[in-house]
């Protein structure tokens, strides 16, 4: 599976610019989910919801930008160094599409809103998440990243996430990962006026 950059990304949606959208769309039926998502799972989680599925997951794609926008402080431990060190979290996501995945930037979240609502909602969306981390001092440390694939599956009501831990040592833990996202989406959720979720069950592994 690969994760595609930016100027992939834009090469292929340069072909679909000038087709109307509904073209483009059935010219991309992949959008949202990958060909082989693993089977070994590091943690799954589950919520409940009771507003219209398309709202649910545009609140969602909106959550995921912010994410990704906005870094966040973490203590952060280097071998040469003793302690935790202050640092940050940064996020680059992307959306499952056939044996990879689109880097999500403002036109891959505009291209992915105009899906739902032109398709209505996914019954499974893939996503990827690279979590690079930085400490600010004079050796310039290269922090290893941690890269998890999440599967979300909708149901009426309900939603399941799966996670599995691609690459890294899990400086973030796949439980973390989950509430970190559901935390964003509340935030979402709040801001639109609808009611917030809570996370009924968490396994981790």
């Amino acid at each position: 599976m690969s994760f595609r950059r930016r100027d992939i990304v834009a090469r292929a949606r340069q072909s679909r610019e000038s087709a109307p959208l509904p073209a483009s769309l059935e010219e991309d039926p992949s959008l949202g989910v990958v060909d082989n998502f693993p089977t070994v799972l590091h943690a799954r989680a589950s919520f409940s919801f009771d507003i219209n599925p398309d709202s649910l997951q545009k609140c969602l794609i909106s959550a995921l930008a912010s994410l990704q926008s906005n870094p966040r402080s973490r203590e952060i431990t280097v071998a040469d160094r003793d302690g935790y060190l202050k640092g940050q979290l940064f996020f680059e996501l992307g959306v499952g599409n056939g044996d990879g995945f689109d880097v999500l930037d403002s036109k891959e979240e505009e291209r992915v809103l105009h899906r739902i609502e032109s398709l209505g909602p996914w019954h499974t969306l893939d996503l990827v998440f690279h979590l690079h981390y930085s400490i600010g001092d004079e050796k310039h440390h290269r922090i290893h990243e941690d890269h998890y694939l999440l599967r979300l599956v909708f149901q009426p009501g309900r939603v399941e996430i799966l996670v599995h831990h691609l690459k890294g040592i899990r400086r973030v833990e796949p439980d973390e990962l989950i509430r970190l996202l559901v935390q964003e989406l509340n935030v979402e959720l709040i801001r639109k006026r609808y009611s917030h979720i809570e996370l009924e069950t968490v396994d981790s592994t």
